[in-house]
């Protein structure tokens, strides 16, 4: 059965993590039409008095959504997006109401709108769904090991909520920031003209920023910095890129030149320079992902990436090793490489839409019981 939905979006740029959560629609427009029958309107939405506009219109008889996929910004109120869903949940006829979280972190400061919504589609999930019922210092697991590791103080920080367990089925891993037109054009490009291992010259990329514009640090920034001191030993001995922020054409040329590429925890886990950095064929040495899901998954212990302890322990001497072991690595990236290739080229982003709005189906057939005109199927 064909499917139309909204998509309350905050536009499509590039190197913005809302602009990269809807690229993929535009990407494989052809193929969610051709194989799911799937079609999407984007309206961009900046305000909550945007989105419920947008709501609004799309309960409108005639309109012919069938679903609308909500993206609020990760400052809006919590308590006044809560009313908000929970007002148009309350409507007698209405498509399907889907949240579409781009924010960083796996924790979020909206779950309250779990019971408001037939979905909650977040670009990563922990794997472990009952550690959203613990209490974590600012609210989300990383920042809570950082509190308790370095003692630091994170003042009055937070960012998350404890979802209502009887919801939790609601919430869903989607796709992240790696599905954009601009990590596919540098895979294809890099697969056209590699530049072999022996010939990079750029050993170590560091471009992480451990400060901020002002010059201070954030408290994920302070745990960068503890990074960089890690390794600072290598810089004597292995050619390294500075640790700064760096042009957009620097830090690109940069990471098609060197051949191990770091990418400690920003505001969130999942990083940007995760999936850049595979694309251009450099080794990808993060933080342990083993306690989230994601899509694409590129983060295989061993084979796809490699991983580090969260204080870094050893990080040097994992850098060495494989510095070492060219055979090693270049496994690795290989490996890495062909995840991403295959998400791109053998419908990944299809598959993912087709696996989260069969949940949406699945758990429309509750709403459907109080709200017969609410019903999202794929073919």
């Amino acid at each position: 059965m064909p499917m139309h939905a909204l998509i309350l979006s905050r536009g499509t740029r590039t190197a913005s993590p809302t602009g990269h959560q809807v690229q993929g629609f535009l990407m494989f427009e052809d193929e969610l039409k051709r194989e799911l029958g799937l079609t999407t309107e984007l309206r961009d939405v900046e305000t909550i008095d945007d989105i419920r506009a947008g709501l609004e219109a799309a309960c409108t008889e005639g309109t012919g959504f069938d679903a609308v996929l909500v993206m609020p910004h990760w400052s809006d109120d919590a308590k006044e997006l809560e009313e908000l869903f929970r007002e148009y949940h309350g409507r007698e006829q209405r498509p399907s109401l889907v949240m579409l979280d781009y924010y960083a972190p796996t924790s979020s400061p909206h779950f309250a709108v779990l019971p408001f919504v037939d979905l909650y589609i977040k670009r990563q999930t922990l794997k472990d769904r009952e550690m959203y019922q613990r209490d974590y210092e600012g609210g989300f697991i990383f920042s809570d090991y950082v509190c308790g590791r370095y003692r630091f103080d994170l003042e009055d920080w937070t960012f998350g909520s404890t979802p209502d367990p009887a919801h939790m089925h609601k919430l869903v891993a989607g796709w992240n920031l790696g599905v954009c037109f601009r990590n596919r054009m540098l895979l294809n490009l890099t697969s056209k003209l590699p530049l072999p291992w022996s010939l990079r010259p750029i050993e170590i990329n560091r471009r992480v920023g451990s400060l901020n514009r002002a010059g201070k640090q954030e408290w994920y920034q302070f745990s960068r910095g503890k990074l960089l001191e890690e390794i600072e030993p290598l810089a004597n001995k292995r050619r390294s890129t500075g640790t700064g922020r760096a042009s957009a054409k620097r830090y690109f040329i940069e990471l098609g030149l060197s051949k191990l590429t770091l990418s400690p925890f920003g505001w969130g886990e999942v990083c940007f320079r995760d999936y850049e950095a595979i694309a251009c064929g450099s080794l990808l040495v993060k933080p342990d992902m083993s306690h989230l899901e994601t899509s694409p998954d590129i983060y295989i212990p061993g084979e796809t990436y490699v991983p580090i302890p969260w204080d870094f322990a050893g990080a040097r001497d994992v850098c060495e090793r494989y510095l070492r072991d060219p055979k090693a690595a270049k496994r690795i990236i290989r490996n890495g490489r062909e995840v991403l290739r295959e998400y791109f080229n053998k419908g990944g982003f299809v598959r993912d839409v087709e696996r989260i709005l069969g949940r949406a189906r699945d758990t429309g057939a509750e709403a459907s019981s109080l709200c017969p005109d609410t019903n999202l199927q794929l073919d």
